[in-house]
């Protein structure tokens, strides 16, 4: 390995002290040297300047600190360079196909930057109903329901709470007007509650929350009328107000969501297709791409 470091060719010392007088007295001012010059540290011919190892050092931090800091810096881009030439030298038959390997890496990182930043600033973002209600009916077959949901309206409360003929009225309604009255009462009695009508939930999440007895799911979940029973010291009250069972296409509101991102998406793919095939045109109109015939 000493034949191996041969090469290694470290400036340190006054390097070191340059850098601290540096940040402890600021930015250079016309006199000082410019900082893209002034080479830090050498190893394998390659060379790390004071500017790159200041850019990475944070303003605020204090003289010990950004010395520290430097340090370490300095410490690993020497280890990265150690490595990297010695990776260098032991992989010598393997270097063409790691350069390609970089250079397809290369090539498709510039080519997702470019086209990411070209569809982030031409996307249009905003879905309307009328395009979300059209992708729902026309693609029922992706928003299966893997499990039944609900729309419901509930509360529990202690046991001990004996006047609930208000609070049953007001779930019994389930209306813009009762809604509000039941919230109010919830909040004023220590209730837990679910009062928002448009909600849907799976039926899963639902027992988590109301652990009633299912012994005839749809009968249960098509009545409409207030579900009352007690369980482990508390009463509890739901109303189901609409169902949707398993396999069928899931509602709306459940799918709104994912036909949004859906549509988004396929604005995006159109755009970059259209990119594609424009900047090729163009190539060929500006005499950019020959082709010859594959000999046969």
């Amino acid at each position: 390995m000493k034949k191996f470091f041969t090469n290694l060719s470290i400036k340190k010392g006054g390097g070191l002290f340059f850098i601290s007088c540096f940040w402890a007295f600021g930015s250079c001012n016309s006199t000082n040297p410019n900082p893209e010059s002034i080479i830090v540290v050498e190893a394998f011919g390659e060379s790390l300047s004071l500017d790159s190892i200041s850019a990475r050092i944070p303003d605020n931090l204090n003289y010990d600190d950004s010395t520290m800091l430097a340090d370490r810096i300095i410490n690993s881009w020497i280890r990265e360079q150690v490595l990297l030439a010695q990776s260098e030298e032991s992989l010598i038959e393997e270097n063409e196909k790691l350069e390609n390997q970089i250079q397809t890496y290369r090539n498709a990182l510039l080519i997702s930057e470019y086209e990411n930043r070209f569809v982030n600033s031409r996307l249009n973002r905003t879905v309307t109903e009328a395009e979300v209600d059209e992708f729902h009916k026309t693609h029922t077959e992706l928003f299966k329901l893997s499990e039944h949901v609900v729309r419901a309206v509930f509360f529990h409360i202690p046991k001990e709470e004996l006047d609930l003929d208000s609070a049953k009225f007001w779930l019994n309604k389930a209306d813009s007007i009762s809604m509000p009255r039941l919230e109010k009462w919830c909040i004023e009695h220590n209730a837990t509650y679910a009062v928002e009508t448009e909600d849907w939930w799976y039926l899963s999440d639902l027992l988590n929350q109301v652990p009633m007895q299912i012994y005839r799911l749809e009968d249960q979940l098509k009545s409409r009328k207030v579900t009352e029973f007690s369980s482990e010291g508390r009463t509890y009250m739901i109303k189901f107000l609409e169902h949707q069972l398993k396999d069928l296409p899931s509602p709306l509101a459940i799918a709104k969501e994912r036909i949004e991102e859906i549509i988004i998406q396929e604005r995006r793919s159109e755009l970059l297709e259209k990119l594609r095939d424009d900047l090729v045109k163009e190539a060929w109109s500006l005499g950019l791409i020959r082709r010859d015939s594959i000999p046969i």
